[in-house]
């Protein structure tokens, strides 16, 4: 099990210069990509300089450059991991951070110098996420006080469900499965085949594939394929009527539950 590390008061990573922000970055001059979030309307992308959000007509870097892992938001809080970026005086890694403010400015939750988070997953008070550099998955139900190891299979994704930290679903050898008590048990979940990616959000559940998006309502009703094709899927988020799926051309996002896509390069 791995152990809290105590803070003395938060860490607050603020803007170290008062110099003009960048303008809009294309993902292709992105060095690395790591993964995709949607609040809302909004669309996020959290890259090894930083995390970058839609607006403007282009991906514009918001708060601080920094490597961005495990970038999840939960009830307008954002929360991730990674790597301090080379303005900041803070510790490495830097375990999880939140931000209240979108992205602007961060403060440690906890593992704060001691834990790379390459997945996380937060729904209230659950967090669950792979520390990577331990090998291992963890979760807490006590918004990070206690820690407990999470026995799982080889997984490629996992989400919370949104409205009971107990359940997730994961993907593994792609297959699909659930479980109701934070990893104690699984249960395989009836799916299509070779699904690689899953995101439970407060509006459904999507998995994907290599190049198919498929979206459910609600746990136990069927999954149906949506009409857009895709190329090598990296990453998919869900929040609302709002759907980001990252592949190899850029990121295609959908306003209307995944009836329509735009590639947003």
């Amino acid at each position: 099990m791995l152990r809290t590390l105590g803070i003395a008061g938060a860490i607050l990573l603020v803007a170290a210069g008062c110099s003009a922000a960048p303008g809009p970055k294309p993902i292709a001059q992105m060095e690395h990509v790591h993964s995709v979030a949607a609040d809302g309307g909004s669309f996020y992308l959290a890259s090894h300089h930083g995390i970058y959000k839609w607006s403007d007509e282009g991906w514009n870097l918001v708060g601080e450059e920094f490597d961005a892992m495990g970038l999840t938001i939960d009830k307008g809080i954002f929360y991730a991991s990674g790597h301090p970026g080379p303005g900041q005086n803070f510790p490495n890694p830097l375990g999880i951070i939140e931000s209240r403010d979108n992205g602007n400015t961060w403060t440690s939750k906890t593992f704060t110098g001691e834990v790379d988070f390459h997945l996380l997953e937060v729904s209230g008070d659950a967090i669950v996420g792979i520390a990577a550099n331990y090998g291992v998955v963890v979760g807490s139900q006590d918004g990070a006080v206690t820690w407990s190891n999470i026995a799982t299979p080889s997984l490629t994704s996992l989400s919370l469900n949104p409205n009971n930290g107990l359940q997730f679903l994961l993907t593994s050898e792609g297959l699909l499965y659930l479980t109701e008590d934070s990893g104690l048990s699984l249960t395989e979940i009836t799916a299509p085949s070779g699904i690689t990616r899953v995101d439970w959000s407060d509006n459904g559940i999507i998995l994907a594939t290599d190049s198919t998006i498929y979206r459910s309502p609600s746990l136990g009703m069927p999954f149906l394929e949506l009409s857009e094709s895709f190329t090598g899927i990296k990453d998919v988020a869900a929040n609302g009527g709002s759907i980001i799926v990252l592949d190899e051309l850029g990121a295609h996002v959908s306003t209307d539950n995944g009836k329509v896509f735009s590639l947003l390069p």
